[in-house]
């Protein structure tokens, strides 16, 4: 059974082509890139990302591709660790929830960088976009969250099935690359707001790039999926038969939720519902006496009432909070090192409280309401329940939507005269030839307002 799985997977990855996937499969990976692509040129500009760009400068490597937001070439190693670590860094990561935690920042990059050094066509990258996130949403299905403080497992697996097609590896070698991915460094809960949670999840891009170049080589793995997740979760919770189960017809990648704030999903639906209660009663901070906000033991790991950095404010219920009682968003003006000490934010940060309920017991992080209560100096009280946030699955957003949050996270680090040139291209990838991809790129690497290596 479990090479049976593999095999079909391997299969799946080498024989599916663009014409054979939903034109909603289609448009919503193209919508993910949008977010991912934005989420590399902000992290590329963030404070970490400028000194990852700087030791990429110092160690020197073979000019082989850009990296994304750099204004240099490096290796394609060089190009996809920094590419990992920005799209991270951007907090702006879309994920599935409600079973295992599967996400689009390993996929795409690795594959931009990779499509520039094989010269693929803006169609041959999509598919192999569309191909690497339906086998990691797969195969990530059974790790619950937070499990011995881990998550996303295995990470690498379904990013190297994108890289072995962009290779146009054999079915034996795919699933050789598949094995070589298996195993790898875990998402650490311990490590959520800091540079590592971002290191963790680039090294799920590079590893996926290592395991599909050495399969090219001849070396092999063990692609025994099943049996690694039921030794690390038990076999009561692994279902062989999901991970194929309408393979091909049922596109496991639309389970994915889309990101609108550049902070912890955890906070999301509470950020919604809080922000249905300003808008349709026309609330401002100064009429807020203070807001309570229902969590589980899950997201208490976002109760951060005096954040010290800008990992904390990324995951901070109170700073996210203030943003949205602000300006009725939250966004990267409200994400920089001056606003740990603006006393306007400190003031509104101080009105948030939390009330962690020790008697639910989600297994997932969305499995229990978001229930957020604002209540005003003058005595009124409203509050919100919700299930699902925007973007979720079950009110999913648009393309031309996806379009809008790429323009307004890259405002200020695309040059203006790019930022909708660059959205029209990967809204059209499928129609773009190798020169096409390839200006698309070199607009991604050198075209930032301050392109470090420039």
């Amino acid at each position: 059974m479990a090479k049976d799985i593999a095999r079909a997977l391997a299969e799946f990855a080498v024989a599916m082509k663009l014409p054979d996937i939903p034109p909603e499969t289609i448009e919503f990976t193209k919508g993910l890139a949008l977010k991912t692509v934005a989420g590399m040129l902000v992290g590329s500009s963030m404070p970490v990302g400028r000194r990852v760009i700087r030791g990429t400068i110092e160690r020197g490597h073979a000019s082989e591709v850009g990296a994304i937001g750099c204004g240099i070439t490096t290796s394609l190693w060089n190009a996809v660790l920094n590419n990992g670590i920005f799209a991270h860094a951007a907090e702006l990561e879309d994920d599935s929830f409600l079973r295992g935690t599967a996400w689009d920042i390993t996929s795409f990059p690795v594959y931009f960088p990779l499509a520039e050094k094989l010269k693929l066509s803006g169609r041959e990258l999509l598919e192999i976009c569309i191909i690497g996130l339906e086998v990691h949403s797969r195969t990530t299905l059974f790790y619950p969250q937070g499990h011995l403080g881990l998550t996303v497992i295995p990470g690498a697996l379904g990013p190297s099935v994108g890289v072995a097609r962009a290779f146009k590896l054999s079915m034996d070698e795919t699933m050789a690359a598949m094995g070589l991915a298996l195993s790898g460094v875990p998402v650490a809960y311990v490590s959520f707001g800091t540079d590592a949670h971002y290191f963790e999840t680039a090294l799920h891009s590079l590893q996926a790039l290592i395991a599909a170049e050495l399969a090219k080589c001849g070396l092999a793995g063990n692609p025994d999926i099943v049996t690694y997740m039921s030794n690390l979760v038990g076999k009561e919770r692994v279902i062989p038969e999901k991970i194929i189960q309408d393979l091909g017809t049922q596109w496991r990648v639309h389970d994915i939720w889309v990101k609108k704030y550049p902070c912890c999903f955890h906070m999301h639906r509470h950020l919604d519902g809080l922000k249905d209660i300003i808008t349709a009663e026309n609330i401002s901070l100064s009429q807020v006496d203070r807001v309570r906000v229902h969590i589980s033991h899950l997201e208490e790991i976002c109760n951060r009432p005096e954040p010290a950095s800008i990992g904390d404010l990324q995951f901070s219920f109170q700073n996210s909070i203030a943003s949205m009682l602000l300006d009725r968003d939250v966004n990267y003006d409200h994400i920089n090192e001056k606003k740990l000490t603006d006393p306007v934010f400190k003031e509104a940060r101080s009105k948030v409280q939390i009330v962690n309920h020790e008697e639910w017991h989600p297994e997932y992080a969305m499995e229990t309401p978001a229930r957020i209560e604002l209540i005003l100096k003058d005595g009124r009280e409203f509050s919100r329940e919700r299930q699902f946030a925007v973007g979720a699955p079950q009110e999913p957003i648009s393309i031309e939507q996806f379009r809008s949050l790429f323009i307004k996270f890259v405002n200020g680090i695309l040059q203006e005269s790019r930022r909708s040139w660059t959205a029209d291209a990967i809204m059209n990838l499928e129609n773009l030839d190798v020169r096409d991809l390839k200006e698309l790129n070199r607009i991604l690497v050198y075209e930032t307002v301050e392109g470090p290596g420039q």
